[in-house]
C-alpha cells in the first residue's frame, strides 16, 4: 500500500488530499495532507467509507452490464477529484485530488495500475 500511496503522490499536477484503503468491513487512512488532518472527523470518515463502499457493490454490478474491466470511478467536485479504485471485490483505493487543470486524470490510473 505504501508504494501505492507514493505513486499517486508523485504524478505531476495532482496534490493529493486523502488517500484510502477501503476494505469489505472497514477502512485505513493511509495517507491525509497536514492541512486537511483536523478537517475530517472519525464520523465523517466513517460515513463516507459506508456511502462509497455502498456505490460500489452497484459499480460491480454495473461492470457485468457493460462486460468492460471498471478501473476507477471518478467524482468531480468543484475544487476536488475523487477516484474510486477497486483492487477487488467490495475493496478498493480512495484517493482525492485538488482539482487544478489540466488535471492528469490518465496519469494517476496508470500510476495506480502499476503499484
Amino acid at each position: 500500500m505504501v508504494d501505492l500511496v507514493e505513486s499517486l503522490r508523485a504524478v505531476d499536477g495532482a496534490e493529493a488530499r486523502v488517500i484510502a484503503h477501503l476494505g469489505s468491513l472497514d477502512f485505513t487512512v493511509e495517507y491525509v495532507r497536514d492541512d486537511l488532518e483536523s478537517r475530517y472527523s472519525d464520523r465523517d470518515l466513517e460515513s463516507a467509507y459506508r456511502l462509497i463502499m455502498a456505490n460500489q457493490v452497484t459499480g460491480d454490478e454495473f461492470k457485468q452490464l457493460i462486460d468492460e474491466s471498471f478501473e476507477a470511478q471518478t467524482l468531480f467536485f468543484e475544487n476536488v477529484v475523487v477516484f474510486v479504485l477497486p483492487s477487488a471485490r467490495y475493496e478498493a483505493i480512495f484517493a482525492s485530488f485538488d482539482w487544478t487543470e489540466p488535471f492528469p486524470v490518465l496519469d494517476l490510473i496508470d500510476a495506480a495500475d502499476r503499484s
